[in-house]
């Protein structure tokens, strides 16, 4: 089973911050910007939602 899963993008970077993050297949903006992957881990929110207390709730 995979942890993470690679997204591609289009990253627009402005003085060394990263301004906007468009998904490859649904660029909107006519703006120049570089082409890159990104890694996201799936499970990521699962574990403060998964998480019990030691009274079971």
């Amino acid at each position: 089973m995979k942890d993470t899963e690679k997204i591609p993008v289009f990253l627009r970077i402005e003085n060394g911050r990263t301004v906007c993050v468009c998904h490859a297949a649904k660029k909107k903006c006519g703006r120049p910007c570089e082409r890159d992957t990104v890694t996201r881990d799936i499970f990521e929110g699962w574990k403060a939602t998964m998480k019990r207390d030691k009274f079971g709730r």
